[in-house]
């Protein structure tokens, strides 16, 4: 094999390795946002069953505030039967207690209806604290994950780069300026083998004169269809 392919290969898989290193290292930010997506729909699940807790707390001490009014009015309106003479007037009291008093049970109904919800939240509420505990300790440990990988995968980027410079020293200028074109528009790959009259890179056949000139390994022979540089398997 040609001196000049043998180093060149040798780059190729240098700047492979560094390529997939620099993929990883761009990909880990979106797999860190997915993370923390999971934390916080988490979050939400525990947060929604706090609130809805919270709402019918509040809405509980109300109605119990209405129902101490009316029981209020209630007092209010029986004091005043006592002192009147007027038979209209205490009828007309008379309704108005059972007015308030049909309120107070319209009240302690619902009051019923919101205590039997929150018995029921109970159960819920915990589900999602034992979910969100959970997920955040999942969360947790896979970032501590991505710090390390991302960490091991800088101390490899700078190996390889540090390395880069050393293996290209003795390659010729316009060659190593082609391979590095080819790197970038053929996705890391600017040399590959001819297999069965085929271009490895790009599948199509290559002429026999071609493959004649590869195996000659007297001049740089490029893929007429994709402008790869061809070699012979070892």
């Amino acid at each position: 094999m040609r001196p000049d392919i043998e180093k060149l290969l040798i780059l190729q898989d240098r700047d492979q390795k560094l390529k997939a290193v620099l993929t990883e290292i761009a990909a880990l930010p979106a797999e860190k946002a997915a993370r923390d997506r999971e934390l916080k729909a988490a979050d939400d699940r525990l947060e929604a069953a706090r609130t809805r807790q919270k709402e019918i707390e509040v809405e509980r001490k109300k109605l119990e505030v209405e129902v101490k009014a009316k029981q209020d009015q209630i007092s209010r309106y029986k004091n005043q039967q006592l002192e009147t003479r007027k038979n209209e007037e205490f009828a007309a009291l008379r309704h108005e207690i059972e007015v308030a008093e049909k309120i107070i049970i319209e009240i302690e109904d619902r009051e019923l209806v919101l205590m039997e919800e929150a018995e029921s939240l109970k159960p819920a509420l915990q589900a999602a604290l034992d979910a969100h505990a959970e997920e955040k300790k999942k969360v947790e440990s896979h970032m501590a994950s991505l710090t390390a990988r991302k960490e091991t995968l800088e101390t490899r980027k700078k190996e390889l780069e540090t390395e880069r410079p050393n293996l290209t020293t003795d390659i010729d200028e316009d060659l190593l300026d082609r391979y590095e074109r080819l790197f970038k528009t053929k996705n890391g790959l600017a040399l590959t083998t001819v297999e069965h009259e085929t271009c490895e890179g790009c599948h199509m056949k290559v002429t026999h004169q071609a493959i004649l000139e590869v195996k000659a390994e007297k001049e740089i022979i490029s893929c007429p269809q994709c402008g790869r540089i061809l070699y012979e398997p070892q």
